[in-house]
């Protein structure tokens, strides 16, 4: 099983080839600023192309099916994760092209999973309407492809067969599963597919990063964590004071090996609880912002009074790099197209940084084998 996550500088992607190579596409955002701007990173390799061609060609040498994504899902709306209305494509299908929608024009979706469907109304369409500017056109694109034969579906908290193997099912099915943790602000409770509510307050005063959506992978001893966007603190400076989602996962998430770092391991993720109760051997950070990670967030992932023993740190871009200052930066990787590549029943995996501007993805880094705990 290998899991990539993308860098372009520009959102999230992340593309992983399940073991039996049922394919799964988590994201594909464009922030629409190929030569950034003050606090954001630029486009990387450069900004010749789209983003979303960046990100087809990349999952399309690496797919062992280049025409076909079996799964796409969406954690949320924002910009960094579907696209944005800021320098995208005109479209002859009736919707404008950026993210998912250049890429589900390019390469076809067998079926997309999103926080939204079929109603779009939570918190409300106005509260998603505001913070994404280009649903109207992630709309239209979901209805044209759909009426294509994509199919379509909610995500479903709590489920462990929304997301399942489609090539060999049954040569996995001891020691395989893909759980939905969370997801419009409610959570798996750890006992079949129950859920329950983690607020009670008004949710029209979300924003778009709390009802993120996010999974855990099992392969034999691997875990794999990717939650979006999810939040685990409160700030005076944020509408609602009910963001602590982080702590409810906990709850349920048991030991990761690798941990896609919520929020980008900005200013209000990855929380103390969910570190004591995840503790990852390695945390990877999608970038494109100057606090992705924010330095007091980075400070507590290399805390070992939280949890004890040795950790990694990978990143995609060098967009931190000054704000993190040479003792924080120091800790990381190599930054580039990261790979989380799990061996054959789970128990070994080894993890690769892809150089992004050689044209040939060689590897820049290699971790060597290592075992999941």
């Amino acid at each position: 099983m290998d899991i990539h996550h993308i860098a372009t500088g520009q959102g999230d992607c992340t593309f992983a080839v399940l073991p039996d190579g049922t394919t799964l596409m988590i994201d594909a955002g464009d922030l629409g600023l190929p030569q950034g701007s003050r606090h954001w990173y630029h486009r990387v390799p450069d900004a010749s192309q789209p983003t979303g061609e960046w990100l087809c060609r990349y999952m399309r040498c690496f797919s062992p099916n280049p025409d076909r994504i079996d799964y796409a899902m969406v954690t949320h709306f924002h910009a960094d994760h579907i696209g944005s209305v800021k320098e995208s494509l005109p479209g002859r299908r009736g919707y404008r092209r950026s993210g998912i929608t250049y890429v589900g024009d390019t390469i076809r979706i067998g079926t997309l999973v999103d926080r939204g469907w079929p109603d779009y109304d939570f918190p409300s369409r106005e509260n998603i309407s505001r913070e994404s500017p280009l649903l109207g056109d992630y709309l239209k694109f979901v209805h044209y492809w759909k009426e294509r034969g994509m199919k379509v579906q909610g995500f479903r908290t709590g489920a462990d067969d929304q997301f399942t193997l489609l090539h060999k099912p049954r040569r996995y099915r001891k020691n395989f599963e893909i759980r939905n943790l969370v997801g419009n602000a409610v959570v798996w409770t750890g006992s079949g597919s129950e859920t329950r509510a983690m607020y009670s307050g008004d949710p029209r005063l979300f924003d778009e990063n709390q009802p993120s959506c996010g999974i855990r992978i099992r392969y034999g001893k691997f875990t794999y964590y990717n939650c979006g966007d999810l939040s685990g603190m409160n700030f005076p400076r944020y509408k609602c004071q009910e963001r602590d989602f982080e702590s409810y996962v906990a709850d349920v998430c048991g030991r990761i090996t690798v941990m896609k770092c919520d929020h980008h391991a900005a200013t209000d993720a990855v929380n103390e609880k969910l570190m004591r109760a995840a503790r990852p051997q390695a945390f990877i950070v999608l970038a494109g912002h100057r606090e992705h990670p924010w330095k007091p967030t980075m400070d507590r992932m290399s805390d070992k009074g939280i949890y004890p023993g040795d950790r990694d740190y990978y990143i995609t871009t060098e967009c931190s790099r000054d704000d993190l200052g040479p003792e924080l930066w120091s800790l990381f990787k190599p930054a580039g197209h990261v790979v989380v590549r799990v061996y054959p029943g789970g128990r070994k995996y080894r993890i690769y940084v892809l150089d992004v501007f050689s044209g040939d993805y060689r590897i820049k880094y290699d971790s060597g084998l290592r075992n999941a705990e």
